[in-house]
C-alpha cells in the first residue's frame, strides 16, 4: 500500500475541521510499516456558515488532487461530489489523527484504488 490521505486540522493532531473550512491540509503517506508525514497545503475555505461556492469546492478538491481519501470531522454531500469528481474518498472521523490513520490503514478500503 502506499496512498497519499488530506486530514483537516487546525492543530495538527486532531481531526477538527469541517472540510469546507479547513485554512489547510496536513498530507500523509499511508504505507506498509506505517504513516508519515509529507506538507502542509494552505487552502482558501470553501464554506461560510450554510453557504459555499461549487467552483471553490472544486478547487479544494483540486487542491488534494493527488490524494485517494480525505479525513475530516464533517464533509457536505456538495464537497462530496467535488472529491467524487477527483476519485477522492471522503471519510468523516474526528479524533487523534495517528489513530484515524492506522484505521484506515488497517482497513480495506484503497485494496482497489490505484
Amino acid at each position: 500500500m502506499d496512498v497519499k490521505i488530506a486530514v483537516a486540522s487546525s492543530d495538527g493532531t486532531t481531526i477538527n475541521e469541517h472540510f469546507g473550512r479547513a485554512q489547510a491540509f496536513r498530507i500523509y503517506r499511508l504505507h506498509d510499516e506505517g504513516h508519515e508525514f509529507l506538507e502542509l497545503r494552505k487552502n482558501t475555505p470553501v464554506c461560510g456558515g450554510q453557504q459555499h461556492d461549487d467552483d471553490v469546492l472544486d478547487q479544494a478538491a483540486q487542491l488534494i488532487s493527488d490524494c485517494r481519501g480525505v479525513v475530516a470531522a464533517q464533509v457536505g454531500p456538495g464537497a462530496i461530489d467535488a472529491l467524487i469528481g477527483h476519485r477522492i474518498l471522503a471519510f468523516t472521523m474526528g479524533g487523534p489523527i495517528d489513530e484515524a490513520l492506522e484505521t484506515l490503514r488497517a482497513s480495506k478500503r484503497f485494496t482497489y484504488i490505484k
